[in-house]
């Protein structure tokens, strides 16, 4: 046994080792009877860790939501019927919203056909007049002219002289005077046309004041076969094409008033 030169290990060093041991072992260590009747729990207790803002953020937010459901579904708010929003006849340059809009527009105000009536009836005893007037004026050329034409037969019948005076009867005065009434008529109508497009806007009849930066002025090349497609991609309108939109709802409006 010598041979071998073994040592037997201190008896106070081993003591002293599971002197320290014993502390941090002595909640983990359990009987068989134990670890069959009690569950396993953990032998160290930390003290409560503080929660960071983020956490007392969370908790927060978390119990609003229980708050939230407790109470039950939220009664929706009825949404307010808003309006549809009405167009503005002063931006249409297409005759089928134009047409659509004078309709709304009609059914809205049963006296709108009686204004407009009244309107055409106007505008129908003015046009009469100038053409009267223009006959009478001249069935008075001709009576003047064969008037003339007596005096002088009866001058030469008597031997008196005859003026060699440019008469007042010649034609190219009659034609200046035809000229004078043709261009008052002109103006007349003018006057007539700019008051009835202020009562057609006023009534809300698309065309009739139109927005003028949506209207393209007239060029001698778009007289002629211009191209509409490029001016409504644009959103605008030609001067002429407008023109022609007037006229075709003043048709549509008559034909309806005839009714």
């Amino acid at each position: 046994m010598s041979s071998y030169n073994y040592q037997a290990p201190n008896l106070a060093s081993i003591l002293n080792t599971l002197a320290s041991l014993a502390p941090q072992e002595q909640g983990q260590i359990q009987t068989p009877a134990q670890a069959q009747t009690q569950p396993q729990v953990q032998a160290q207790i930390h003290p409560p860790v503080p929660p960071s803002n983020d956490e007392h953020q969370f908790q927060q937010i978390w119990q609003e939501q229980l708050n939230r459901a407790s109470q039950g579904p939220l009664q929706s708010v009825p949404a307010a019927n808003t309006p549809p929003k009405s167009v503005d006849p002063a931006t249409i340059i297409e005759w089928s919203a134009g047409l659509r809009c004078v309709m709304k527009t009609v059914a809205k105000h049963e006296n709108m056909l009686n204004d407009i009536r009244r309107m055409i009836k106007v505008q129908h005893e003015h046009e009469e007049q100038w053409w009267k007037g223009r006959e009478a004026l001249i069935e008075r050329q001709e009576a003047r002219k064969e008037g003339q034409k007596k005096l002088e037969e009866v001058l030469r019948a008597v031997g008196g002289a005859i003026s060699t005076a440019p008469a007042n009867n010649g034609p190219a005065e009659l034609a200046r005077e035809l000229e004078t009434f043709d261009m008052k008529v002109y103006k007349a109508q003018m006057q007539m046309t700019r008051e009835m497009s202020a009562k057609l806007r006023n009534l809300g009849v698309p065309f009739f004041g139109t927005q003028t930066e949506l209207v393209r002025p007239a060029v001698k090349d778009r007289v002629h076969g211009g191209d509409d497609s490029k001016d409504k991609e644009k959103g605008l309108i030609d001067e002429i094409e407008l023109v022609k939109l007037q006229r075709k709802m003043l048709a549509f409006l008559e034909d309806l008033c005839s009714d």
